[in-house]
């Protein structure tokens, strides 16, 4: 455990560094001031922003918080793999709540387009699956516009979620694993991102209690649940 704070450590200073020379230095999005920090005593949350390829003013979804927009600069990209990770279980829900609200937002331009969800029967076991009720109320999302694809393994829901995100058929296609796989590298994530650029769609990648291996995705974000009023 030592060995694995002391590595962590390395890779945040390195990572500001990059940021400094690259000139997008880390942010971080805090809780709004006098609340608590969700998951307190945990390794730094920092976000560092890497200079992204795209730039057009079409070529960002925008989230409507100017802050978080900001950060990202100009919001999220519209076709473009992005990460969401959530470090622990427990935070699945949080994650998959943020997911299906960003998705939301590319079916405001598409409508009537499906979502593709693709994962394992391993994540669908552990993480759950939406509620049909919750997704119109909280997200506008019809529960027969939601298909899920579950794959006995996982370079099969990488197979999916590969052909899936080169289709035009779907609004956007989210890929949820578990854990930190070898087969999650950066030749597999460059294929997908490169699929969701291709085609103009978004893909997020939905990562469940994994390390922060590196991955092709120009937006990479760590989401928890907030503190319960």
């Amino acid at each position: 455990m030592a060995m694995s704070a002391v590595a962590r450590d390395t890779v945040f200073a390195l990572r500001r560094q990059i940021a400094k020379i690259e000139g997008t230095l880390p942010e971080r999005l805090q809780a709004p001031s006098g609340s608590a920090p969700a998951h307190a005593g945990r390794s730094d949350r920092t976000i560092v922003r890497r200079g992204l390829a795209v730039a057009s003013p079409g070529a960002f979804l925008h989230t409507g918080i100017e802050r978080f927009d900001t950060a990202l600069g100009g919001g999220l990209p519209r076709a473009a793999l992005s990460e969401i990770h959530g470090l622990e279980t427990r935070d699945a829900g949080a994650v998959a709540g943020f997911a299906l609200s960003l998705v939301s937002l590319s079916l405001k331009e598409k409508q009537g387009l499906p979502i593709l969800w693709v994962g394992t029967s391993e994540i669908f076991h552990e993480a759950g699956l939406p509620y049909a009720r919750g997704l119109h109320a909280l997200f506008g999302i019809e529960p027969e516009q939601l298909l899920f694809s579950e794959a006995p393994k996982l370079l099969d829901a990488l197979w999916i979620a590969e052909e899936a995100a080169r289709m035009t058929a779907f609004a956007a296609v989210i890929l949820e694993i578990r854990g930190s796989p070898r087969l999650l590298d950066l030749t597999a994530t460059r294929r997908l991102h490169a699929r969701a650029q291709n085609a103009g769609r978004p893909l997020l990648l939905l990562r469940q209690a994994g390390e922060a291996d590196p991955t092709a995705a120009p937006v990479r974000l760590i989401v928890s649940a907030a503190p319960s009023a």
